[in-house]
């Protein structure tokens, strides 16, 4: 059933706004009249309009009130009705009516969920159908809001590690930035005809060549913010990105480590919902974000289709740690490999953990001893020529 947006003036005379699903445009006008609105405007939504974006906050509220519907012993339909009319309004609420309408028409639930891939990845989908075959619905989409919660915890870790630097790094910066073109400039006229300490020449240097470059200075901040926001934003930046970081010295172990506690979360669901190893690890493979470890798994998948142990792919690789392919062959003997990749997940996490910690307590004071050395010595080299009390009295 086709989906229609409408603006429309309340009893209360509000203006408001939403979707609403009819056979044809009049059905949603009579519709829309029975609810009591005087009607400005109805127009069928658009494909793009309908594959609506959210978050992992949003996508985990989701999941999670679905699992709670579901085992309450709502039909699915029943459950999506429930959460349509709760979102009415928001940016959530044109989702749920197609993935509704879907349902409805008879299409399955994973293949409506595959039509808004910029919310639920190949992952989620891959879950859902796999569920949908074995009748386990409620119980994926649970074990989905738990590797959502723990990604999730995983992304605010590595947020609030970089958090404060970012701001110490960006408050220097701009103090500095304030010396170089206020501060420095009004003095030189005080500090003209003297012999000046070789510290303040250079930072009196410095100020001037701020000075007349800064409009190159400020082309070159705006090509860095627009990288910044290609890498952050774009598709094709933040695969770049992802490429470049994970061969950076300092950040390679810390994106592997973050790549592989992903792929072992989700392989662990995978294979514990009954998808052979293969298959589990191709879908995995999708969440990892790292190229580097992602070209090594999809060697050992075709190393294990030609009859080679699961551990062996792994083993000898410089960003896998040597406890993991042990771990991998003693499951693999022991026929409990779901369990045993829970396990690699929960100890590299507190790894991760442990990592970031140490790395937020040390880069806080060395950050702040490198910045406050570099507003200290601009400071330094303008409060020299100033005890030179003798040469203010030549």
């Amino acid at each position: 059933m086709p989906l229609y947006q409408y603006k429309a003036i309340s009893e209360k005379g509000k203006k408001i706004g939403g979707s609403i699903d009819a056979d044809s445009l009049q059905e949603a006008k009579q519709k829309l009249i029975r609810l009591q609105i005087s009607v400005l405007k109805v127009e069928l939504l658009s494909e793009k309009q309908l594959k609506t974006a959210l978050k992992k906050k949003e996508l985990f509220s989701l999941t999670s009130e679905l699992t709670r519907l579901l085992q309450a012993g709502l039909p699915l339909f029943e459950a999506l009705s429930a959460l349509e009319e709760k979102y009415k309004g928001q940016k959530i609420h044109s989702l749920l009516l197609d993935l509704c309408d879907q349902v409805k028409s008879g299409e399955s639930f994973s293949r409506a969920l595959g039509r808004h891939q910029q919310t639920f990845d190949l992952l989620f989908v891959s879950m859902i159908s796999n569920a949908e075959k074995t009748g386990r619905l409620a119980e994926t989409l649970e074990e989905l809001s738990i590797l959502l919660q723990r990604q999730m915890k995983i992304r605010k870790q590595i947020v609030s590690a970089l958090l404060y630097p970012s701001l110490l790094a960006t408050f220097c910066l701009v103090i500095l930035l304030s010396l170089l073109f206020f501060v420095v400039p009004s003095l030189s006229e005080l500090f003209e005809g003297r012999e000046l300490h070789p510290l303040t020449r250079i930072v009196f240097a410095c100020s001037a060549f701020a000075i007349q470059a800064k409009s190159l200075l400020t082309v070159f901040s705006c090509l860095i913010l627009g990288g910044i926001g290609f890498l952050c934003f774009s598709s094709k930046g933040k695969f770049w990105g992802r490429k470049v970081c994970s061969q950076l010295p300092f950040l390679k172990n810390l994106f592997a480590k973050i790549a592989f506690v992903r792929f072992c979360r989700a392989a662990a669901t995978l294979l514990d919902g009954g998808l052979p190893v293969i298959a589990a690890f191709r879908q995995a493979r999708s969440v990892m974000g790292h190229p580097l470890l992602e070209e090594l798994v999809e060697k050992a998948e075709r190393r294990i289709e030609e009859g080679s142990q699961i551990y062996v792919p792994f083993e000898k690789h410089p960003l896998i740690p040597p406890l993991v392919p042990r771990m991998m062959a003693i499951a693999e003997q022991g026929g409990r490999l779901p369990f045993m990749m829970e396990q690699i997940a929960e100890i590299y996490e507190d790894e991760l953990e442990t990592y970031l910690n140490h790395f937020a307590s040390l880069a806080q004071p060395i950050l702040l001893l490198i910045l406050g050395g570099l507003v200290g010595f601009v400071l330094l080299s303008v409060l020299l020529p100033l005890t030179d009390v003798s040469s203010f009295i030549t």
